[in-house]
C-alpha cells in the first residue's frame, strides 16, 4: 500500500473521539418512581438489549466514517505483486525510424534487434500482465490497438509486421501514446521500455517536447549500439520544382539536391524512372560536406497526374536515398491574341504549330483582349496584345490588370498591320515605346542581364542562349519604369525586350515584332523557346494541389469541405485509407500518393528524411531533451532479462474513490440509525382503555430514554 498524502494518517487517532464521547461524556440518569407493576405487562423484556445493540452500531458507524475519510484523504494506492507474474502494465516503444535500418554486428539491422527485444519483453511477461507496443514512426501498415492487452500472440504477430521506414521518429507523440495507454488502464503505474539507437538528430533535438508522466511510470531506454560506417553517405536533402505551369509535351526539369553528409568522397549514381517507364542514370562525384543539384527530367504526355521516382545507389546508407515526385499536368492551354493572326508574325505558330496543341500543349486563339474570361479553368495562360490596342484599351485595362495580378502573363508587341497609335499605355504597365528606328544592315542583338531567371529557363531547354549573329532591322526602343529587367537589346540604352513582375503574374514588353522583316530571331529557332517560356511562366492553379512532404509527416491544412478523404498510392508503399482529413496518416516511406475528397484532388510527394543518415548518437545515461520524464539509459543486451526493471513497478490501483463511496455509505447508515422511522400499527389485537394507552405510551417513551432509570414500588396506591 502506497500513500501519496501520508500526513492524514497522523490524524487516525481521531477515530476514538466517538468512543470517548459515548463512554465518558454520558448524561447522568434520573430516577422515576412508578407505584405499580400493572403497566409492565405490555412492554417487551428485550427492549433494553436492543437499545444497547442499536447504540453500539451507531458508535461503529461514526468511528468507521471518520476512519474512511482520513484514509481517503491520504490518497492510498494498492500495488500488485512485483514479480514478473504480477499484474504489471508495460508498453514497448520500437524505434522504426530510418537510422534503424543500418546493419550492425551479425548482419542484423538495428530494427531487427529492436523488434527482437520487444518480442522477448512481451513473451517474458506473465499471463495477468497487460502490455502494448508503440512505434516511433507512425506506420499505417502496422496496428497494435488502442488499449493494453494480455493477448501476446496478437502483439507478437504485429511486431513481425514492422518494416524499415525512411522517416524521422516522433518521440513526443510516441511517449504521449505510451503514457496514455498506461494511465487509462486501472490507474497509474507501469513501465515504458524503449528500443532505439538514440540518434542525436531525434533525441537531442532542443525542440523535443515530452510531457512528464505520472511519477509511478518508469522509463528505460535500451540503447542499441551502432556500427561505424566507413563508406560515404549521400542524402536527398530537398527537391526543387520549377515555378511554372505544367503543360503536356513540355519537358519539366526537377532539381534533386544531393548532399554528402560524410567525411569521405562519394561516387554515386542518381537513378530515375517515370510513370511511362522512362529511365535515366547520372554519375555524380561529391566531396565531403558538399551539395549538388542533379536535374531529372519528366515530359508529361497528357493532362493529369504524373510521377517520377528517384533513388541513389553507391553509398553506405540507403534509408535517405529515395524520393517520389508527383506533378499535375494541366489540360491544353489557350494563348489569346488581341487581333488577327497577320498582326503577330510567327508568334501564333511558335505557340501552336498545328493549331490543336498536340506538340506544345497550347492553342492560339484570336479575339479582343478586353473579353478575358474570369473563370480559372477558361482563362488564357498568356495574352498577346499590340501596343496600338494597349494605348486605346481604356476601361478594359482594369480587366487586363486584374488578369495579370491574379497570375496571368501579358506580352505586348508592335502590330505588323497597324501604325502605332498616339497616346500613353495605362500607368500600371510601366512601359512605352520611343521613336521607331531602322537599320538596313541590322544591329546585333545582345543578351542583357544574363543572370535573369528568364535565361535560366531557356538554358534548361537548349543548354545555352543560342542568339548567334541575330540582329534587329526595325524596332522601337523601350522606355521602361523601375522594376523592369532588360532581356534583349542593342545595348542598355536601346532595349527591345524586357520583363517585370506584377502581382502573381508577369509582363513582357517588346519593341520589335517577331517577324523576319523586323529581326532575324525567327530564323534562329530561339523564338519558339522564348515564346513558350513566356507562356508557362508562373505557377498554375493546379500547383496549389501539389504537396511536398518529408517521410514521417502527414498532410495538414487542406480544405475538404468536411468531406471524407481517400488516400491511394501512385508509386511507393501501397496505401488504401479512408477517413477524416485531420486524421490522415503520416507517410512513413517515399512515394507519390493521391488524396481525393469529393471533386478535389491533392498530389502528395514524399521524400526520405535526410537526417537519418547522420552518425551522431546520444552517449551517457540521460537524455537532456526529455526534461521532466524520469528515465534511465541502459545498453541493450539480448541475453539480459527484464525482471530487474519491474520490481516495485507493478500496476497500482487508486483507492480514493472506493473509500469515498464507503464513507458516504457509512454516513447514510449512521443517519438512519440515529433517526429511526417508527411504524405505527394500524390494528390492535384487543381494546385498551384510555388510561392504559396513555400510561403505556408514557412507559415506552420512558424506557427508550438512555438517561432515565425506573424504580418500581411494590404496593398499589
Amino acid at each position: 500500500m502506497i500513500f501519496s498524502a501520508p500526513i492524514f494518517l497522523y490524524l487516525l487517532p481521531a477515530v476514538g473521539l466517538p468512543v470517548l464521547f459515548h463512554f465518558f461524556l454520558k448524561q447522568k440518569k434520573h430516577q422515576i418512581l412508578f407505584p405499580t407493576l400493572m403497566f409492565f405487562y405490555r412492554t417487551d423484556p428485550r427492549l433494553n438489549s436492543r437499545r444497547k445493540i442499536h447504540q453500539l452500531l451507531l458508535l461503529m458507524m461514526r468511528v468507521l466514517l471518520i476512519a474512511l475519510v482520513l484514509l481517503a484523504l491520504s490518497r492510498p494506492r494498492f500495488q500488485s505483486a512485483a514479480a514478473m507474474g504480477g499484474k504489471i502494465s508495460v508498453v514497448a516503444v520500437v524505434d522504426n525510424s530510418g537510422s534503424m535500418s543500418d546493419a550492425v554486428a551479425g548482419d542484423k539491422t538495428k530494427l531487427e534487434l529492436a523488434v527482437e527485444g520487444a518480442g522477448s519483453l512481451v513473451s517474458s511477461l506473465g499471463q495477468s500482465a497487460k502490455m502494448n507496443v508503440v512505434t516511433l514512426v507512425e506506420d499505417p501498415a502496422v496496428t497494435f490497438g488502442g488499449t493494453l492487452t494480455s493477448d501476446k500472440e496478437s502483439l507478437l504477430s504485429s511486431l513481425g509486421e514492422i518494416t524499415p521506414t525512411a522517416a524521422t521518429g516522433d518521440i513526443g507523440g510516441a511517449f504521449a501514446k505510451a503514457f496514455k495507454l498506461l494511465l487509462a488502464d486501472s490507474g497509474p503505474g507501469g513501465v515504458v521500455h524503449v528500443f532505439s539507437d538514440l540518434q542525436e538528430s531525434e533525441w537531442a533535438d532542443e525542440s523535443l517536447q515530452v510531457e512528464p508522466a505520472d511519477d509511478s511510470i518508469s522509463v528505460f531506454l535500451h540503447r542499441i549500439e551502432s556500427a561505424s560506417r566507413e563508406q560515404a553517405n549521400v542524402a536527398i536533402s530537398s527537391i526543387q520544382l520549377p515555378q511554372r505551369k505544367i503543360l503536356p509535351k513540355h519537358l519539366l526539369k526537377i532539381g534533386v539536391v544531393c548532399r554528402n553528409n560524410s567525411e569521405a568522397t562519394a561516387n554515386i549514381r542518381v537513378n530515375s524512372v517515370d510513370n511511362r517507364d522512362n529511365k535515366n542514370t547520372q554519375q555524380v562525384v561529391l566531396e565531403p560536406g558538399r551539395s549538388r543539384i542533379v536535374e531529372v527530367g519528366i515530359r508529361p504526355d497528357a493532362p493529369g497526374h504524373h510521377w517520377v521516382r528517384i533513388w541513389i545507389e553507391g553509398d553506405g546508407f540507403s534509408a535517405d536515398n529515395e524520393a517520389g515526385i508527383g506533378v499535375f499536368c494541366g489540360k491544353t492551354a489557350t494563348v489569346l491574341f488581341g487581333g488577327s493572326r497577320e498582326e503577330f508574325g510567327v508568334l501564333p505558330t511558335a505557340f501552336s504549330p498545328d493549331d490543336y496543341g498536340q506538340f506544345t500543349g497550347m492553342v492560339s486563339k484570336f479575339g479582343r483582349i478586353g473579353q478575358i474570361s474570369q473563370a480559372q479553368d477558361e482563362r488564357p495562360i498568356l495574352v498577346v496584345a499590340a501596343w496600338e490596342d494597349i494605348r486605346q484599351i481604356g476601361q478594359g485595362s482594369t480587366v487586363l490588370r486584374e488578369y495579370v495580378e491574379a497570375g496571368g502573363n501579358l506580352l505586348v508587341v508592335p502590330s505588323l498591320k497597324r501604325i502605332s497609335a498616339k497616346g500613353s499605355p495605362p500607368a500600371w504597365l510601366g512601359a512605352n515605346t520611343k521613336t521607331r528606328m531602322s537599320h538596313p544592315r541590322g544591329a546585333r542583338i545582345e543578351v542583357l542581364e544574363k543572370e535573369s531567371g528568364f535565361w535560366d529557363r531557356i538554358r534548361e531547354a537548349t543548354g545555352d542562349v543560342p542568339l548567334g549573329n541575330a540582329s534587329v532591322l526595325t524596332f522601337y526602343p523601350l522606355q521602361l519604369s523601375e522594376g523592369f529587367t532588360p532581356l534583349l537589346g542593342t545595348g542598355f540604352e536601346r532595349v527591345i525586350l524586357a520583363h517585370k513582375k506584377l502581382g502573381s503574374g508577369n509582363i513582357y514588353v517588346s519593341g520589335t515584332a517577331f517577324d523576319p522583316r523586323w529581326n532575324t530571331l525567327p530564323l534562329t529557332g530561339l523564338i519558339v523557346v522564348m515564346a513558350q517560356s513566356m507562356a508557362v511562366e508562373g505557377t498554375s492553379v493546379e500547383q496549389d494541389s501539389m504537396i511536398s512532404l518529408v517521410a514521417g509527416q502527414s498532410v495538414q491544412g487542406i480544405d475538404t469541405g468536411g468531406q471524407q478523404v481517400e488516400v491511394l498510392s501512385l508509386t511507393g508503399e501501397a496505401i488504401e485509407w479512408k477517413g477524416r482529413a485531420n486524421e490522415t496518416p503520416a507517410f512513413s516511406k517515399p512515394g507519390v500518393y493521391l488524396l481525393q475528397s469529393g471533386d478535389r484532388e491533392y498530389c502528395v510527394s514524399v521524400r526520405s528524411s535526410d537526417k537519418e543518415g547522420l552518425t551522431q548518437f546520444v552517449k551517457g545515461s540521460q537524455v537532456s531533451a526529455l526534461g521532466g520524464v524520469t528515465h534511465e539509459i541502459v545498453d541493450y543486451d539480448p541475453a539480459e532479462g527484464f525482471e530487474k526493471y519491474h520490481y516495485g513497478q507493478s500496476r497500482t490501483f487508486e483507492l480514493f474513490l472506493p473509500l469515498i463511496l464507503l464513507a458516504t455509505l457509512a454516513l447514510l447508515v449512521e443517519g438512519w440509525l440515529a433517526n429511526p422511522v417508527r411504524a405505527k400499527s394500524e390494528s390492535t389485537t384487543q381494546p385498551k382503555s384510555t388510561l392504559e394507552t396513555t400510561l403505556g405510551e408514557q412507559m415506552g417513551k420512558t424506557l427508550n430514554e438512555p438517561d432515565r432509570e425506573i424504580l418500581v414500588s411494590g404496593g398499589v396506591g
